[in-house]
């Protein structure tokens, strides 16, 4: 029986000096090959909705309407050591924004 609860002590112990961790994606992380289905002065709004979906967010960026496609990839650290302790930390961030002139794509400009 002793050596049942001795078992038990290490399990406890091993429980509460672990750790987890979970990673949480935000956004859609565009592929530059579907960028390429896009033509500036000839690919519509339909078109960038239909490559890439729908925007993250709407700017304006070089004074122009712009939809944002926003990417981010986190890390959520949970530490048991004896105490309670959480660490988060973005480890990748990145978008793309698709400039238009009216209703038709002006540009796409990459962003870190």
């Amino acid at each position: 029986m002793r050596a049942h609860r001795w078992w038990v002590v290490v399990v406890a112990l091993l429980l509460l000096s672990g750790c987890l961790v979970d990673r949480k994606q935000r956004g859609t992380d565009i592929d530059p090959q579907l960028l390429a289905q896009l033509y500036p002065g000839i690919s519509t709004k339909s078109d960038v909705l239909r490559v890439l979906g729908v925007p993250s967010r709407k700017s304006v960026i070089q004074d122009r309407e712009a939809w944002v496609y926003d990417y981010s990839l986190e890390e959520n650290w949970v530490l048991f050591l004896g105490l309670y302790s959480e660490k988060r930390k973005t480890i990748q961030h990145r978008g793309v924004a698709v400039l238009f002139l009216d209703e038709r794509v002006y540009d796409y400009v990459f962003m870190e």
